[in-house]
């Protein structure tokens, strides 16, 4: 590049150079392009900057993994649903655990979620967000753990929010028409060898309907039917809604007996089938 050409290029900006291609003579334009070129892909971040590194290649050297949690979303919220979103970097979250998972490169996890004091959590390996309904009004303080494949802690964060008080509104018990079957749910016993270490560990499936993170009144009209799973424990007057699909894992249950109560609901949240678990957990060693 010439001295003149160098000179150009340093007096203008790739913002202001995309501008000014109509005004330079045909000698400058070449390296004006390239500036503009520079800067779009300067500007744009790349897909591995965004979503970590690809799960095919074996990585030497992970930097530490992190989790990203942002504010439960404004509008749901004042409604009193709690939806909260989250990211990752430098762990891939997939339902994959135990010990040997734990050489598995890039890395892979899943998170922990405890609300408010309760002495339990609950493990999702969807990469969903977390939603929760039933809250009653008044603060409120969830803790997402970002965890191993055999859940050992690498990061957390927590949020902290208020539940505005909900206005009186009448029941919406519609349901739009279907010629389809009854939905239902099917689920398993509790895995027992994970039941001896204080891990509910669930299993389930549905009939006549799909599992999926779709919500809202829109989603009724959808065929084949949609929906998702509520999971309350013991008398707990809120519950978490899941749409992965994967199995229901709790862990740190106290010893003693517990009730879990799975319901299958459509996409606005409204009860379909509903089944009941009811275990004992043992004390260790017994």
């Amino acid at each position: 590049m010439t001295p003149e050409h160098e000179q150009v290029l340093n007096e203008i900006t790739p913002k202001t150079a995309c501008r000014l291609i109509d005004g330079l003579s045909i000698r400058f334009v070449a390296p004006v392009i390239i500036a503009c070129l520079m800067a779009a892909s300067g500007a744009a971040q790349t897909a591995r900057e965004v979503r970590g590194a690809a799960a095919v290649e074996p990585l030497q050297h992970e930097p530490p993994a992190k989790i990203i949690i942002d504010p439960p979303l404004a509008d749901p919220l004042s409604r009193g649903r709690v939806v909260i979103q989250y990211r990752t970097e430098h762990l891939h979250i997939v339902p994959v655990f135990g010990p040997a998972a734990l050489a598995v490169s890039p890395r892979v996890g899943h998170i922990h979620v405890t609300v408010d004091d309760a002495p339990w959590v609950w493990a999702d390996a969807s990469g969903e967000p977390v939603v929760l309904n039933g809250l009653p009004p008044g603060p409120h303080t969830i803790r997402l753990e970002l965890e191993t494949a055999n859940h050992q802690q690498l990061d957390q964060g927590a949020v902290m929010f208020t539940v505005p008080t909900a206005p009186s509104v009448a029941s919406a018990a519609a349901r739009t028409a279907s010629n389809e079957p009854p939905a239902k749910i099917i689920i398993d016993a509790p895995v027992a060898e994970a039941l001896s270490r204080g891990v509910l560990f669930v299993q389930y499936r549905t009939e006549n309907l799909h599992v999926v993170p779709v919500f809202g009144p829109s989603a009724l009209a959808v065929a084949p039917r949609i929906g998702h799973i509520h999971v309350t424990v013991d008398d707990a007057v809120w519950h978490w809604a899941d749409a992965s699909g994967n199995p229901v894992i709790i862990n740190g249950l106290a010893p003693g007996p517990h009730t879990v109560l799975i319901e299958l609901v459509n996409a606005n949240h409204q009860p379909i089938d509903q089944h009941v678990i009811r275990v004992t957990v043992p004390r260790r060693g017994e």
